[in-house]
C-alpha cells in the first residue's frame, strides 16, 4: 500500500498531481502577437514566485526572475485532420476584430553570465492538471539543464494556472487574465487564446516583444525547444499541428508522456518520450524524417525523479502533504528523465542541421492479449519487454511498471489517480539469489547495461555514472565476500578486510568470523555496525573465515513509513591464517 498525494482541507481547487502531460526560429514573426513585457517582478518577504525553485541556482551561476507580459491574442479553428493547419479567427473580441487582450506571466531561469549561455532556451508549456502550474519537465532533471547552460522558461498559458495564481497571491498575480471577453463579459471558457499566448511569449524571448527583455543580457537564442508533459503535451501537439506552421517560432519540440498524433509533413523536428503507463497498447504512429517516438520500458507517467524534485516546493507553496492510497508502492524507479536529457541534445543537433536521433525499439505486445488495456509482453518476473531498456529493467532488482490502482480501503480523493503513478516492488531474496551472486555482481552488470543504452544514444555518457550511483543505493542484495588486504604473513595479526555493498544512507554492515570452518560464527568486536565497507582487524591466532551483511534503515516517505532491510550474509571469505 502506498501514499503519494493528499488534499488540503478546505481547498477550493481540486488538485490532482500529475495526470501529466533547430534550423533556427527565424520567421518574421508577423503572425505572432507582439507582447509587452514588464519586470522582473520584485520579490519580498511576503511575495515570491509560485513554485520558485529550490535548486541551488547560485552554485551553477544562474538567476531566477519572473516577468509579466500582455498583448492581444487570437483564437484558432483547430478542427479538421491533424495535417490541416489551423485558421486564425478574425472576428470576436471587444472590437470584433478577433483580438482579445490578455496578461500572463513567465518564470525564467538563466545563466547570469552571457558567456555561460549555450544558445538554447527550453520553453515549457506549464501543466495545469494539478489545478496549478507545474513545471513537469523542469522537475524531471533540472541538474542537466543547469550544468549545460540552457535557459529555461515556464509559461502560464491556460486559465486554470492563472486562476490559481490569482487566488494564491492576489497582490502579485491579481491582474493576470487569459480569458476571452467581449465588452468585459467572459464569453469563452476554454483555452482558445493559449496558442497565441504561448507563441507571443516565445516572440518576446526572440527579441520580438516590447518592453524589457525577459532573458536579460543574454544574446538572442539560437534554438528554441518547446516542451510539454502530459496535459500540456497534448496542448503542444495541437500547437505543433495547427499553429506552428503559421507562427514558426519554435525550432524543435519535446513532448513527454502524451500520445496525441503529430502531422507527418512538418519540417520541425519532434521527439516524444513516453512511459509504460501510456505504452501498454501498440502505438502505430511511425517515426519519420522529422519525428522520433521513444518508449521507455517499465517507466511510470510520473517518474520518481520528478516527484522527488517537486515535492518540497509544491508542499511549501500549497501547505499540502502529498499522499494518496494505492494498492502497490507507487512510482517506478525507471528514471526516464535521463532519456529526456539525451532528447534535448539530439533535438539541438537535429534542428541545426545535424544527424537525426536514433530510432528506438518499440514495445513488444502479446499476440492474443487477455487484457486489451495491458498488452505488453512480460517476462517471468513481470518486466515489460521491448522499448528503450534502462538497467532497472535489464538487470532488475525490483519490478517496475507503469501500472497501479487505488487501494479499495480508500485514503483520499486522489486514490483514483494511482493508475498514473506506476509501481515499484522489491524482488524477494529467493529471486535475487537466483539472479545475482551479490551486490558487486549486480553493479558490474548495471555498469555494462547503462553504457549499452548510452552507446545506443538514448542516454548521455555523462549520465551513466549518475545512473550507476542511483543503483549503488540498492539495499536488498548481499555484499561481496570480505577480502583481506595488506601484508599476508601468517604472523601478522593486524590486517584489513574490505567488501562492496549498498551505498544507501543509513546503511551499516555486520562482520562475523569463525575459526572452526564455519560451524559457529560470532560478531567481530567493533564490527557489528560499520558505516564503511572496510575494517582493520586485530585477530587472535587461528585460521579464520569471514562473512558480512548489510542493514539499511529505509526512511519514511510520502508513500510508507520507515522500515529496515537486512540482507543475507555474503559468501565466506578465503581463509586467513594467523600464527601464534
Amino acid at each position: 500500500m502506498g501514499r503519494i498525494f493528499a488534499s488540503l482541507a478546505g481547498a477550493t481547487a481540486v488538485i490532482v498531481l500529475l495526470a501529466v502531460g533547430a534550423g533556427n526560429a527565424s520567421a518574421a514573426m508577423s503572425d505572432v502577437p507582439t507582447p509587452t513585457v514588464t519586470g522582473p517582478i520584485a520579490n519580498t518577504a511576503d511575495s515570491t514566485p509560485w513554485s520558485a525553485t529550490d535548486q541551488p541556482l547560485g552554485d551553477y551561476g544562474y538567476v531566477e526572475d519572473e516577468y509579466k507580459y500582455s498583448g492581444d491574442a487570437f483564437q484558432y479553428d483547430t478542427s479538421g485532420a491533424i495535417d490541416q493547419t489551423g485558421t486564425k479567427l478574425t472576428t470576436g473580441g471587444p472590437n470584433n476584430d478577433g483580438k482579445y487582450p490578455f496578461k500572463t506571466r513567465m518564470i525564467v531561469r538563466r545563466p547570469a553570465d552571457p558567456a555561460d549561455f549555450n544558445g538554447t532556451v527550453v520553453v515549457e508549456w506549464l501543466n495545469v492538471t494539478a489545478g496549478f502550474d507545474l513545471e513537469a519537465n523542469w522537475f524531471g532533471d533540472p541538474e542537466y539543464l543547469l550544468k549545460h547552460g540552457y535557459a529555461y522558461v515556464g509559461i502560464t498559458a491556460q486559465r486554470v494556472g492563472v486562476n490559481w495564481l490569482r487566488g494564491w497571491d492576489a497582490g502579485r498575480y491579481g491582474d493576470l487574465d487569459v480569458s476571452a471577453r467581449d465588452s468585459g463579459t467572459e464569453t469563452i471558457t476554454n483555452d482558445a487564446l493559449s496558442y497565441d499566448i504561448y507563441g507571443s511569449g516565445i516572440k518576446a524571448l526572440l527579441d520580438g516583444g516590447d518592453g524589457v527583455d525577459p532573458l536579460g543580457d543574454l544574446p538572442k537564442p539560437d534554438t528554441v525547444i518547446a516542451s510539454g508533459e502530459s496535459q500540456s503535451g497534448s496542448r503542444l501537439s495541437t500547437y505543433y499541428n495547427k499553429v506552428q506552421p503559421i507562427q514558426d517560432v519554435v525550432d524543435a519540440f519535446l513532448i513527454t508522456v502524451s500520445t496525441g498524433a503529430l502531422r507527418d509533413d512538418s519540417t520541425t523536428p519532434a521527439i516524444r518520450v513516453i512511459s509504460e503507463t501510456e505504452d501498454r497498447t501498440p502505438k502505430t504512429e511511425p517515426d519519420s524524417a522529422e519525428y522520433r517516438q521513444w518508449e521507455v520500458a517499465g517507466g511510470s507517467h510520473l517518474p520518481r525523479m520528478a516527484f522527488e524534485n517537486f515535492q518540497k516546493p509544491i508542499e511549501r507553496d500549497t501547505g499540502l502533504t502529498l499522499s494518496a492510497s494505492c494498492v502497490k508502492y507507487p512510482l517506478s524507479r525507471v528514471q526516464w528523465p535521463f532519456v529526456v536529457n539525451s532528447a534535448y541534445e539530439h533535438l539541438v543537433d537535429w534542428a541545426n542541421g545535424g544527424a537525426a536521433p536514433p530510432t528506438a525499439p518499440r514495445g513488444e505486445y502479446q499476440d492474443a492479449p487477455a487484457d486489451p488495456n495491458n498488452q505488453l509482453e512480460r517476462d517471468a518476473n513481470g518486466v515489460a519487454q521491448g522499448a528503450i531498456r534502462l538497467p532497472e529493467v535489464t538487470v532488475p532488482v525490483r519490478l517496475n511498471t507503469g501500472i497501479n490502482s487505488a487501494d479499495p480501503a480508500g485514503g483520499g480523493i486522489f486514490s483514483a489517480f494511482c493508475g498514473l503513478l506506476g509501481s515499484s516492488e522489491d524482488f524477494t531474496n529467493a529471486v535475487l539469489k537466483s539472479t545475482y551472486d551479490d551486490w558487486g555482481d549486480y553493479i558490474d552488470q548495471v555498469k555494462a547495461k547503462a553504457q549499452d543504452v548510452a552507446d545506443q544514444g538514448f542516454i548521455l555518457d555523462e549520465d551513466v555514472p549518475r545512473l550507476i550511483d542511483q543503483h549503488k543505493q540498492v539495499y536488498t542484495l548481499r555484499p561481496t565476500k570480505p577480502v583481506r588486504s595488506g601484508k599476508k604473513k601468517p604472523s601478522d595479526r593486524k590486517f584489513k578486510l574490505s567488501w562492496q555493498g549498498s551505498t544507501a544512507p543509513d546503511t551499516t554492515f555486520t562482520l562475523q568470523h569463525s575459526d572452526d570452518g564455519g560451524d559457529t560464527w560470532s560478531d567481530v568486536k567493533g564490527a557489528d555496525a560499520l558505516a564503511k565497507r572496510r575494517f582493520k582487524i586485530n585477530e587472535k591466532p587461528g585460521t579464520w573465515i569471514y562473512k558480512v551483511r548489510s542493514t539499511t534503515v529505509v526512511p519514511a516517505d510520502a508513500a510508507r513509513p520507515s522500515f529496515t532491510v537486512t540482507t543475507p550474509f555474503s559468501k565466506r571469505s578465503t581463509k586467513a591464517k594467523v600464527a601464534k
